[in-house]
């Protein structure tokens, strides 16, 4: 076995010597072809890149950062246009569109700085969001003793508030494109040392039902059933001290948020109710917030 192992060592070690030039010019070989291959991809990359950058490649990537209110990377891609392809129709259109993204800046800056001189006041509430599918009118905000709800005809629900407390109620129609919507929160916060603070989240409660057997669960009400009605009348109330009522103007804001769902309790009556569910609103409410999340309906 040695022997034979000795044997075929030694041939192997002869091969390699007797083809050691010609493997050189195969290594040769490689090596210019692989200089050859990384010439041709650099070449590539540089026609990517100039493809990349022609001026219609530019507007498009411009015109996107646009749609998404992306003006700085915006701006950047027409002033590449004008750099690159001056005295063209492509320049001057880039230019004109430089000037505008340079005015909607300016005007951005000027809001900016009015919010801040004004603060909240510069808030104006609306009596109509709309949010996803839905959309949502108030009819009524106000504080009161009594929230009533669940009217079946020819008696309905009362909640009166504790002495010492009032409700904080809107009447709500909410209108929906969805069978099963799940329903915004209405939050009431008071301004106070100059922020707005998250006091409560109003209940949703059905305004009225069919009739009492409805009411009771014996049969189904459509006209409170998104699958079957397009527009639920709601009153919605919150309870809160009038010790925090009375130290400064209450806000009732809505937040763009879907979180309170259709669910069926396990005991009480209605068996139907919509329910929070992780609404988690701010705090803490900046004038900034209603840029996008928050919609103010009523100064109390």
């Amino acid at each position: 076995m040695k022997r034979n192992l000795l044997v075929l060592t030694f041939g192997l070690f002869t091969l390699f010597s007797c083809s050691d030039g010609e493997t050189k010019k195969q290594l040769s070989a490689l090596k210019t072809e692989l200089e050859q291959t990384k010439a041709e991809l650099n070449n590539c990359a540089t026609e990517l890149t100039q493809i990349k950058n022609t001026a219609e490649n530019r507007f498009i990537r411009a015109k996107k950062h646009l749609s998404n209110n992306d003006l700085k990377r915006a701006k950047s891609e027409f002033q590449g246009i004008v750099e690159s392809f001056k005295g063209t129709n492509d320049a001057k259109m880039a230019s004109k569109e430089i000037t505008k993204i340079d005015n909607e800046i300016k005007q951005a800056e000027l809001e900016a700085e009015r919010k801040k001189a004004l603060g909240y006041k510069i808030l104006e509430p609306t009596t109509k969001v709309n949010f996803g599918d839905l959309s949502i009118r108030f009819e009524k905000i106000w504080k009161g003793k009594r929230w009533s709800f669940d009217d079946y005809g020819s008696q309905y629900f009362l909640r009166d508030a504790e002495r010492g407390n009032s409700h904080i109620m809107a009447r709500v129609s909410v209108t929906s494109e969805d069978n099963n919507p799940s329903l915004p929160p209405i939050l009431v916060y008071q301004m106070n040392n100059g922020e707005l603070q998250y006091l409560g989240t109003q209940g949703y409660k059905f305004r009225r039902w069919k009739d009492y057997g409805s009411y009771l669960g014996n049969y189904a009400d459509y006209g409170n059933d998104f699958s079957h009605s397009k527009t639920i009348p709601f009153n919605c109330g919150i309870e809160l001290s009038n010790d925090d009522l009375i130290n400064g103007t209450i806000y009732v804001v809505l937040k763009k948020q879907s979180c309170f769902n259709r669910t069926k309790v396990d005991y009480g009556n209605p068996e139907i109710a919509y329910q929070e569910s992780s609404c988690s609103p701010k705090r803490i409410l900046k004038v900034e917030d209603f840029d996008n999340d928050y919609v103010l309906l009523k100064k109390l």
